[in-house]
């Protein structure tokens, strides 16, 4: 292979990627380390071979269709496997696909046959093959020479191979036996997942401890045959650094902070290889490989945000603390120069780096004890600094009030003041809370790019109110933002044009009039019909108060309902002017839950406003297999136990981009588009359809801005409010 390749050059290379892979690879960078190559045009001709090639089997797959893809691997074992997996897990699987075995095209084809669309594939495509390029060559780069010698010693771990192999097929026989055990059945899926931010604790003081314990001769030697000596040495510190981080984001991993998931997935990733790299600790690189695993595959369990203030410190902190600390060095190597036997090509200069801002060992000699001071001091302050900025990088994910007006007054001020649906999501913590008119009134809003979004009207009183929209223009101009106001009501439409602003219908939000809310009689007989056919299933319709009565067991199912509803819609948790599901937020709320038996089919959750005079709903979810009509019960029945508590008045929230009439301009006419294909996220026609089966009253929401050019930023920043990944992660969603 090595003398075709050397014979035929960079064609050939492309060529045996595309169509065979790792070995061509392999040999090509195998060839690279002796100088008939280029490495880095090896790794990038491997890249757009790989490319090129997936791109073909999908459009052929997409071209096809699903009927080529069952008739040309239908009788492959693995089709139907595959195809499985790719209705659950697209983009993991196509990420892994070069490292699954046996499945590369079968899994491609999958996605285009399937309708994985071409945007969100190709991107896919190109990450799945540098992942796995980059790896592959630089393995044939370092161990081509030596790859014989590796095959001879990984021999001797066969037994090792054969006794875990044994080990799991007895775990099996053990669990199966245990599933009968009737200690077993009283165990719940909760207690293992507030068991694992313990054992990610723990795999941190290993880490700690692996950083500062000595090593075994006979470990280093057997590393070496592996690895340069340095790359041990040096992993350390990381290591030190990866042991302390996972011990810090412990508590917030209990808390479900999404921050602290990627620290710990980071940290994870570091002790995975450096258990590796520092004395083949296979054991604890299993461990960590296992607890990475789990965050990954229960991703969506930690969804709570985080403050980004201490985030933005550390950024600006780490330039200054770096330049005092290189000045600190310098100035004192400078000064005991003679006190150092220096090394080849050492200075003040790349010493003062090289101790204090890298974390290297110095290529120096200290010579008197003075001088061993100051080496050691400035390799402290070094230290000293990273751990610094290591805390402040991880302190968002500490739970923190992003209130900036005290909470009595966000309190007194929605209690006084909310007269629209949209107060209940203004006073909630994931936006900033500004005091106007003296005090007297409220604005939350949020931030994206260049743009302010208000949520909803000001929270004033009608004397107020002029005064409040004028503070919040000039608080925006200040800052150097577009201000918005997302879902204003039509009422205080003239108020905005008198400040020269523009509005654009968005939404109509269906309000009931509880008193007069009945299933009797013709106007509402489908609805009844439907819900009387859930009844009669054997579904009954209760309200949930965890305050009085928290069952864990309902709460466990909650969450499973929710992530389930999460994945079949394939989006991320949204906020803003949507709710976000924790067992801790469903606290002091009207909750409603449609059971069967004792298992929880759906649930729906509202929130108060005009003091406790109204209700808005927030979620609304339902299990995958849940009978036809199981949300029409629980909406309707949820109203009627509304009404008999007192409620007033109940919104069923907004459907966006809907019922905004007869297009006349061209920003009509761009509504009614979005409508039509923002529905292919969404499911906004849907929506509005389940709610007009209510008869509810419909009023007008409207989008405020300044001028129509500022629209498209206004449009991405709204998707970046409800969306912490944005329109990026939303189109890789589907």
């Amino acid at each position: 292979m090595e003398v075709l390749l050397v014979k035929y050059g960079y064609a050939l290379l492309f060529l045996g990627v595309a169509l065979e892979g790792e070995a061509i690879l392999l040999a090509g960078a195998y060839l690279a380390q002796r100088g008939k190559f280029d490495l880095s045009i090896v790794i990038i001709l491997a890249v757009a071979a790989n490319v090129l090639a997936d791109q073909i089997y999908y459009t052929i797959a997409r071209t096809r269709g699903a009927a080529w893809l069952e008739a040309r691997f239908g009788r492959h074992r693995q089709y139907a496997q595959v195809t499985g997996w790719m209705t659950r897990h697209a983009n993991l699987l196509l990420l892994g696909n070069r490292y699954i075995f046996g499945f590369r095209i079968i899994i491609t084809a999958a996605s285009g046959a399937l309708g994985m669309p071409p945007l969100r594939f190709t991107i896919l495509n190109l990450i799945a093959s540098i992942i796995w390029a980059v790896p592959v060559a630089l393995l044939g780069f370092y161990l081509g020479a030596k790859a014989e010698a590796i095959y001879l010693d990984a021999k001797r771990y066969e037994p090792w191979v054969l006794l875990c192999l044994l080990v799991i097929a007895a775990s099996i026989l053990l669990i199966r036996h245990l599933r009968r055990a009737e200690w077993v059945r009283d165990l719940k899926l909760a207690d293992f997942h507030g068991l694992v931010p313990t054992l990610i604790g723990i795999m941190g003081g290993i880490n700690l401890i692996s950083a500062i314990w000595p090593r075994s001769s006979a470990h280093m030697i057997a590393v070496q045959r592996w690895l340069p000596l340095e790359v041990s040495q040096h992993s350390r510190p990381l290591m030190l650094l990866a042991g302390v981080a996972l011990l810090q984001v412990t508590r917030n991993l209990a808390r479900r902070k999404e921050s602290a998931w990627y620290i710990a997935i980071i940290a994870l990733s570091c002790s995975l290889l450096l258990h590796i790299t520092r004395a083949l600790d296979l054991h604890h690189s299993l461990a960590a490989g296992l607890l990475l695993l789990y965050l990954i595959y229960f991703r969506r369990r930690f969804y709570a945000r985080s403050d980004p203030f201490s985030i933005r410190k550390a950024l600006l902190l780490t330039p200054a603390l770096a330049a005092v600390i290189f000045a600190y060095g310098f100035v004192g190597l400078e000064h005991m120069h003679e006190q150092y036997t220096w090394h080849t090509g050492a200075d003040p200069f790349n010493q003062a780096f090289r101790c204090g801002i890298f974390i290297l060992e110095p290529n120096l000699q200290p010579n008197t004890p003075h001088a061993a001071r100051f080496l050691g001091s400035l390799q402290i302050a070094g230290w000293l600094a990273r751990f610094y900025i290591l805390v402040l990088l991880l302190r968002p994910v500490i739970l923190r009030r992003r209130f900036e007006a005290p909470a009595e007054v966000i309190e007194n001020i929605f209690r006084t003041h909310s007269r629209h649906s949209l107060s209940a999501f203004a006073v909630q913590d994931d936006k900033h809370h500004l005091l106007v008119a003296e005090g007297r009134a409220l604005i939350a809003y949020a931030t994206r790019g260049s743009v302010a979004l208000s949520c909803g009207d000001p929270l004033a009183g009608e004397e107020d109110f002029k005064s409040s929209v004028r503070e919040y223009l000039d608080h925006c101009r200040k800052n150097g933002w577009t201000p918005c106001i997302y879902e204003a009501a039509e009422e205080r439409l003239p108020v905005y044009r008198e400040f020269g602003l523009q509005s654009l219908k968005l939404a109509e939000e269906a309000m009931i009039d509880l008193k007069e809310f009945s299933l009797a009689g013709g106007k509402r007989a489908g609805l009844r019909a439907m819900a009387n056919k859930a009844v009669k299933t054997g579904m009954t319709v209760q309200r949930y108060d965890p305050i009085s009565r928290r069952d864990p067991a309902i709460d466990e199912q909650l969450e499973s309902i929710s992530a389930e509803w999460l994945a079949e819609k394939r989006l991320p948790e949204m906020g803003f002017t949507l709710g976000r599901f924790s067992p801790e937020a469903l606290e002091g709320i009207p909750v409603f839950v449609v059971t069967m038996e004792s298992t929880v089919k759906a649930f729906c959750t509202w929130l108060p406003y005009r003091n406790g005079q109204a209700v808005v709903l927030d979620l609304m979810r339902k299990r995958k297999d849940a009978a036809s009509g199981t949300m029409d019960l629980l909406l309707a029945h949820s109203l009627l136990q509304l009404k008999d508590a007192g409620i007033a008045e109940a919104s069923l929230s907004n459907a966006p981009l809907a019922n905004t009439g007869e297009p006349h301009s061209t920003l009509d006419r761009g509504v009614a588009l979005l409508f039509e294909k923002m529905n292919f996220f969404y499911g906004y026609k849907n929506l509005f359809q389940f709610k007009k089966k209510f008869f509810p009253r419909w009023e007008g929401r409207y989008l405020v801005y300044p001028a129509g050019t500022d629209l498209p930023r206004v449009a991405y920043a709204l998707t970046g409010v409800h969306s912490s990944g944005g329109l990026l992660q939303l189109l890789l969603q589907r």
